[in-house]
Parts: C-alpha cells; structure tokens; sequence
C-alpha cells in the first residue's frame, strides 16, 4: 500500500530543501572570498619593478613618469616608471604613446620586454619599449577650458603723509582644440591728500585660431587711457601670427609677430596715428608646482614709417600660492612710450603687491 506523506511532510521536504541552497551558497560565497584573499594577484594587474619586487593591485595612472597603482595596503602608491620592467593588467587601460597616439585594451609584457596591449578591435598590438608610454588613463579632455586670475591690492598712509593706492587686474582665457580666447584688464588709482596722482585703465582682447598644433593666427585689439600721460585714448588692432613653443602643466611660452594700427588720442598734444609691427611673448613657469611662479608678458608697437616712435608695455613677477586658489602676487609693470606727449616722461613703473585668486573652470 502506497504511503501519503500529507502537508506536513511536503513542508518538511521544502524547507530542507532551503537549508540545502542556503549551505551551498554560504559555501560559495565563503570560499570565493577566501580565494580573494589569499590570491590577489589572481585578479589583479601585476607591476615587475627592475630588481625583482612584484607589485599587484590596480593601476590607475602614468603622469610625469609616475605610474600610480592602488594596493590593498595603499590607495596610491608610486612607481618609477623609468623603473618598470613589465606590466600586466586584467582591465583595459588606455595608455597615451609618446607620438600621441592613444591605445586602449589589456596590457601584456613579452619575453623580450616588449609591452603588448590585447585590444578588442584590432587583437594583439606591439608598443615595444615602455618607454615609448607617456601616460595611461589619462583625465577626459573638456572641449572648453577656462583658466584665469585676479588681482586686487591697496595701500592707505596717514600722518605725515596721506596718501591711498588702488588697483585691480585680470586675465580670463577660454580655449578648445583650435580657438583660443584672451581678454586682459587692469585699473590703477592713487591720490596724495586729496589730489589724485594716478589715474590708469587699459584692457585689451585677442582671439587665436590654431593651424596646427603649435602655430596659430591672431586678432588682436588693445585700448587705453592715462589721465597723467595726457591719453584720452590709445587704440590699437591688427592680425598675426603666434608660436606656442611650450604648453603644459608647469611651462607656457608663446611668441607674437605681426601688423597693428595704432592711434593715440591725447587731450592736449597732439593726436598720432601710425601703422606697427607688433611683437609679443607670453611666459608662465611654475617654479614649484602649483605653489610659486614666475611669470612676465610683454607687448610692443613699432612704427614702420618712423621707427623713433614705439611704444611696449611689460608685466613681470612672481605668485605665491597660499590656500586652496588664492595667493599673493608681487609684479612690476613698465609701460614705456619713446614719443610721449610734451613734458611727459617716456617711462611710467609701478610695483604692486596684491591678493590673487586663480580659477579652473
């Protein structure tokens, strides 16, 4: 006779049943973190330094020679590229080639020590030394940059003498791929017991287009008034070509030739109108990275009918970095005019010492 196992006994089967999958889960789960622990470098990528120390974990990085990998026992520990005799990676990673090439895929080392990236289009492809390897993951490139800085300074003497200064500057530059953007302006006041003494405005605006990677075509404008100088107003405009012989993180020179109009209002003197060459350099270097640097900018107009009359102006110094984007600045300013206006000086200086803010937007 066939036995009836009845309700009871279908929920005693079912619950077993679930115990049974709990364990074998349990023990899957166990023994895979297990085997995660005690053989990382199972999927890991893998680093072979020079004198034989194995390195396992995750690359993150290649920048400035420093290859950053992330370790259970450090989120970034550095190594010396220069240092480096074979990687291996489990993940893609893109790697930037000194010829500017980008290659993105898994990373191999062969016998002979050359490194392969395993991409998914292509298969298999040789980069050789790993040297040839500027950078790898490197941050995603906007298509707009703005960079720029502001300056503002002032000084009040009482007693003996009562005199005030102020002045306020800045620099604002945005840039993609091909165009680039510059407008500059600067501000400068000061009295002496009521009597004003200086009194100085001046902005000028520059747009390049970049024919290659270096060499770029410019519009340039520039206008200003010096009250002291008996500028009502200079104006200037004209195209040309520019140079940028270095642009990276710590080092940036660019050169300027080309032709201008410059016309000169003044309130008393005579006007003067005149066609120039127009040269300008543009220097920036930190000196210490993102802490001190030094930088000078300087821009001249030399007539091509009377070459007596030129006129350049420079701005040179130095800028501190103290917290976060701000910092102190200490520049020199030198506008030169070796026609002024009668009874005027050739040479204006001024030496100012002010608070900076800097911005990446």
């Amino acid at each position: 006779m066939k036995e009836r196992r009845g309700w009871h006994g279908i929920r005693k089967t079912r619950a077993v049943a679930r115990v049974r999958t709990g364990n074998a889960l349990f023990l899957l789960y166990f023994w895979g973190l297990a085997f995660l622990i005690l053989c990382p470098g199972a999927l890991a990528d893998e680093v072979t330094m020079a004198n034989g120390d194995v390195i396992t974990g995750e690359i993150l990085t290649l920048e400035g020679g420093k290859l950053k990998v992330k370790t259970p026992y450090n989120a970034g520990l550095e190594l010396d590229w220069a240092a480096v005799k074979s990687v291996r990676s489990d993940v893609p990673v893109e790697l930037v080639l000194e010829d500017g090439r980008h290659v993105k895929g898994t990373l191999e080392t062969s016998a002979d020590g050359a490194l392969q990236v395993i991409t998914e289009s292509a298969g298999p492809v040789s980069i050789g030394a790993p040297s040839l390897v500027t950078g790898m993951n490197p941050p995603e490139e906007k298509w707009l940059t703005q960079t720029g800085d502001l300056l503002a300074g002032a000084s009040y003497l009482s007693g003996n003498t009562e005199t005030a200064s102020f002045n306020l500057s800045g620099k604002y530059v945005a840039a993609t791929k091909r165009h680039r953007g510059t407008l500059r302006g600067a501000w400068y006041y000061a009295e002496d017991r009521n009597i004003v003494t200086a009194r100085r405005l001046g902005g000028s605006a520059k747009y390049d287009l970049f024919l290659t990677e270096r060499l770029y075509a410019y519009l340039n404008g520039l206008l200003e008034y010096d009250a002291f100088q008996d500028l009502d107003l200079r104006a200037t405009v004209g195209p040309g070509l520019g140079y940028q012989f270095l642009d990276n993180e710590r080092l940036k020179l660019a050169g300027e030739l080309g032709y201008s109009y410059v016309s000169e209002d003044y309130a008393t003197a005579p006007d003067n109108e005149y066609s120039s060459a127009r040269w300008s350099f543009d220097f920036n270097w930190d000196i210490v990275k993102q802490k001190i640097a030094l930088f000078h900018f300087d821009e001249g107009y030399l007539s091509v009918e009377d070459t007596d009359n030129f006129y350049f102006r420079t701005e040179q110094g130095l800028r501190f970095n103290v917290w976060k984007n701000f910092g102190t600045t200490f520049q020199a300013n030198v506008d030169y005019n070796n026609v002024p206006a009668p009874g005027k000086d050739k040479t204006d200086t001024a030496l100012i010492f002010g608070l900076t803010y800097n911005y990446d937007l």
